[in-house]
């Protein structure tokens, strides 16, 4: 009798803790693109069956959606069936995405006459205040840009003082199909009506948006603090590489493209989670929690019919940091969302700073006094690691870095230590760099997939200064080559294998004060201050080492975002050819000087030609080109390539030779990589 209580006990118990977990998809395969809104105690889902009907369901949790009866809300009547030619907005309706604006429901959508060269995006208007969004909707007409070219997966997003943007997906030129998918914005005088032109925020620029096929789509609303920003989805959408980005906007003019900053990928396949895109964005029943519910893959091969919906929670850090976490595998049961079916609220593992537990394995341990998003002070003394965590964990190629400054050490470990976590995902897969004071080494550290990579010691020199802070830098690229530095000087390289996770700070039975903590995807690339953005397929390795893979006609360009201090400096890289294409000047290079389209010094190597070229355009006056015969030369080889500046000259060596000079005028200007219908490698850039 006492051995069949304590079964049903723990059958109870078994039973009541299933009933506040669930596992993805909450919607099953062919379920992609979700637009989902929570409002007065319901969820509405709409979608489109990818003919010429939309559909809103609705229910009191997530999970209960896929079980929730559809409501047909377009057409109510297909007048149009039988007629030819077809409407514009009867065939192909693609991604609507429900939004309550101003008191109404809208309906954005794209659609075509069956053609997808003549997708344009399309409103829905509700005819009452139905709450329920399942209700009759008006056809309020195409949103039409000045601009009107092919367009899908639109949004709106709603300033604070009530004015209206449109942003969507669409291409530069028409007949460029599989080419490039943009990002465009464009100003509303109301929620069906687009008032101006677009105007491009974002291009697919960057190697982990163009897999399969350089895209930028789905743009999705998200509010970070007091900023605005946007998610999107990036590469091949049939592709395990789907995957998202971040756009922030860094003053309140979401028309100016500057003011939009990219992060990425911030949200990303993982050991089986593939292809996750096309977001939106929910709070829990009680209001407590952010949710994300996405699309993802559920095979590594090419496809769209294996994609199904899923859903986590996410955290948004008082200062606006975001972290989208880890792709959570459908075997992970999850916790409900905060008020379903009365489930608690759960543990934010993030404090108001962003800093916190990992993601994926230990939580924040020791004892830590956090002062802002880049400071804390380690205050434990005592055997074992004490860890603290923080930023997006699915970077490929980043650079984690923090000032470090010994306090003190106790004496109960034998290798009292401090330092920082280059990656961490768990125990089993994580890499990180240490000073030790009492061995005077600066020590790495790194285990992959439960396989230690071992310790590697440099030691230091006998002056070295504890009282200060010193700088410590670890760089990984996607190979899975990680780089370590102290003070700006390499002290170890080492192949260790590619671990996505968060950075970190950890200690060993040692007090320490960390300050200028930073985490840089883009390793100190991107736009030019002033005016246009980076525009080639760069893949970034390093702060020194980027391989550029666009081909075709117009210049591709990545500039380093900070200037030098004065008028003399000298630019240096290695460079070498991987494929040039077919146009008539292929070739690539470096800018010796760019302040803006008005005025920039470009130096290159013209494979076709056999020439180094030199061409300068100053206070918008085009001062032509120049050329210089090379002679033999391997342009497959790597070869130096620099450029001293002195004032208004420029003087060009390849190899260390003096092989060109000439003057322009030009005041402080960015450096940077440049090419032309040419694959490139740059290694040892640097600017000194």
């Amino acid at each position: 009798m006492l051995r069949s209580l304590l079964w049903m006990a723990l059958l109870l118990v078994s039973t009541a803790t299933s009933a506040q977990t669930f596992t993805n998809p909450i919607l099953p395969a062919t379920a992609a693109d979700p637009s989902i809104v929570r409002y007065n105690g319901y969820y509405y889902h709409a979608f489109s069956d990818g003919g010429r009907n939309i559909f809103v369901r609705k229910s009191t949790t997530l999970k209960g959606l896929g079980s929730a009866a559809a409501v047909l809300v377009w057409p109510e009547e297909p007048h149009w069936l039988g007629y030819e030619p077809a409407p514009a907005y009867s065939q192909e309706t693609w991604a609507p995405e429900l939004q309550l604006i101003n008191g109404r429901w809208y309906i954005y959508y794209a659609a075509s006459n069956g053609i997808n060269a003549n997708h344009r995006m399309f409103v829905l208007e509700s005819t009452s205040l139905d709450p329920q969004a399942q209700g009759a909707y008006a056809f309020k007409g195409q949103l039409r840009p000045t601009t009107d070219k092919w367009a899908i997966d639109g949004a709106v997003i709603q300033k604070d003082d009530g004015s209206l943007y449109f942003v969507w997906s669409g291409w530069a030129v028409e007949d460029v199909e599989g080419k490039e998918q943009n990002l465009y914005i464009a100003a509303m005088s109301n929620p069906w009506t687009i008032s101006g032109d677009r105007v491009m925020i974002s291009a697919p620029t960057f190697d982990w948006e163009a897999r399969g096929m350089a895209l930028n789509e789905a743009p999705q609303p998200l509010r970070l603090g007091t900023q605005y920003a946007l998610i999107f989805s990036a590469s091949g959408s049939w592709t395990q590489e789907y995957t998202l980005g971040l756009l922030t906007n860094t003053d309140g003019n979401l028309l100016n493209p500057k003011s939009w900053v990219k992060t990425g990928p911030v949200f990303r396949k993982n050991a089986n989670v593939y292809g996750v895109g096309h977001p939106t964005f929910v709070k829990s029943p009680d209001g407590t929690e952010n949710w994300i519910v996405y699309h993802a893959k559920e095979l590594a091969s090419d496809g769209w019919g294996d994609r199904s919906v899923r859903a986590q929670e996410f955290y948004i850090a008082s200062d606006g940091s975001l972290n989208l976490g880890v792709a959570r595998s459908p075997s992970i049961a999850q916790p409900l969302p905060g008020g379903e079916n009365g489930a608690p609220a759960s543990p934010n593992p993030i404090d108001s700073h962003g800093w916190g537990g990992s993601f994926e394995g230990v939580g924040r341990s020791g004892s830590w006094t956090i002062s802002s998003a880049t400071a804390a002070s380690g205050t434990t003394l005592g055997a074992g690691w004490a860890n603290l965590f923080r930023g997006n964990a699915n970077f490929e190629s980043v650079a984690v870095s923090a000032n470090v400054q010994w306090v003190a050490t106790g004496t109960t470990s034998a290798y009292p230590k401090f330092g920082i976590y280059g990656t961490y995902k768990d125990a089993n897969n994580h890499v990180a760099a240490f000073l030790d004071k009492k061995y005077m080494m600066f020590a790495t550290f790194a285990v992959v997939d439960g396989v230690l990579k071992g310790w590697q010691n440099t030691a230091l020199p006998s002056t070295f200064d504890w009282t200060r802070a010193h700088n410590i830098r670890i760089e990984r690229n996607w190979s899975g080559t990680y780089k370590f530095f102290l003070d700006g000087a390499l002290q170890q390289t080492r192949s260790i294998g590619n671990v996505l996770g968060q950075m970190g700070l950890v200690t060993e039975d040692t007090q320490a004060n960390y300050t200028s903590v930073r985490m840089d995807s883009t390793q100190g690339w991107g736009d030019p201050a002033y005016d246009g953005w980076q525009n080639g397929k760069y893949e970034i390795l390093s702060a020194r080492d980027v391989v550029g893979w666009a081909t075709g006609p117009g210049w591709k360009s990545l500039w380093r975002k900070t200037a030098p201090t004065t008028l003399a400096y000298t630019v240096e890289s290695g460079i070498r050819l991987k494929a040039q294409g077919s146009t008539g000047y292929p070739k690539y290079g470096l800018y010796a000087c760019y302040q803006d389209a008005r005025n920039h010094m470009t130096v290159w190597l013209d494979p076709k030609y056999g020439v180094l070229a030199s061409h300068a355009v100053s206070g918008g006056v085009d001062m032509g080109w120049q050329n210089v015969a090379l002679g033999t030369f391997s342009f497959t080889s790597t070869h130096t390539v620099k450029i001293v500046r002195s004032g208004s000259s420029f003087t060009v060596y390849v190899d260390g030779v003096q092989k060109h000079a000439r003057s322009a005028a030009f005041s402080s200007c960015q450096t940077g990589l440049v090419s032309e219908d040419a694959q490139a490698e740059y290694t040892n850039y640097r600017v000194y």
